[in-house]
């Protein structure tokens, strides 16, 4: 079950949303789509890391955690609510993609620079779990295993369903559509906040 979650929680954080999403898809218009699907397995490399951080740094505070549950759960929902209403609202700034002599071990590393910053996804993560459960699953060595498998698929195979279909159909694709896609992925982030928030009262 926690693998499922996990792959669920992987096509979360990958919706491309923010700015490094954008660039990722821009880059297969321009120069590929080989080189665009590596730069964004950095990406979800990152969210593995954060991934299994994250549920373990929790389930260590478990006691504090359901101590303040709900004023966690409020807290976090807030937090995915500014996240999605930002991102819907606003206009990224995507960096120039340009035709460069990048290796694809380059192309990897520099995605995973941009995105290791982002520690604010740590708190997307967080609300994520929430609203599934995986907080309630027991800390074990295939439990930790099984999450991070998981949001390493689900990840992967979103941005190469997304990049494969930007790349074939980029004569349609302009950065009007790549902006409108980041609008709606926020949107998603925005009901998802909003959807955490009612769970938390709920339950």
């Amino acid at each position: 079950m926690i693998f499922w979650k996990g792959i669920i929680t992987g096509l979360i954080l990958s919706l491309p949303f923010g700015p490094v999403g954008i660039y990722c898809m821009e880059k297969a218009m321009i120069e590929g789509e080989k080189k665009a699907y590596v730069s964004a397995l950095g990406m979800v490399t990152v969210d593995i890391i954060y991934g299994i951080i994250s549920f373990l740094f929790i389930s260590r505070v478990e006691s504090y955690v359901i101590k303040f549950e709900t004023p966690l759960k409020v807290l976090i929902s807030v937090f995915l609510i500014f996240v999605g209403s930002k991102k819907f609202f606003g206009k990224p700034k995507v960096k120039e993609v340009e035709d460069d002599n990048y290796t694809l071990v380059q192309d990897y590393f520099e995605t995973f620079l941009l995105a290791i910053f982002n520690i604010s996804s740590i708190l997307v993560i967080a609300g994520i779990y929430t609203l599934l459960g995986i907080l309630d699953s027991p800390i074990r060595e295939m439990t930790v295993l099984e999450l991070g498998t998981g949001i390493g698929i689900g990840g992967a195979s979103l941005w190469f369903t997304t990049i494969f279909l930007i790349y074939h159909f980029k004569k349609k694709v302009t950065m009007d559509i790549l902006l409108k896609l980041s609008k709606l992925s926020g949107l998603i982030i925005l009901i998802f906040g909003i959807a955490t928030i009612i769970f938390a009262f709920y339950k």
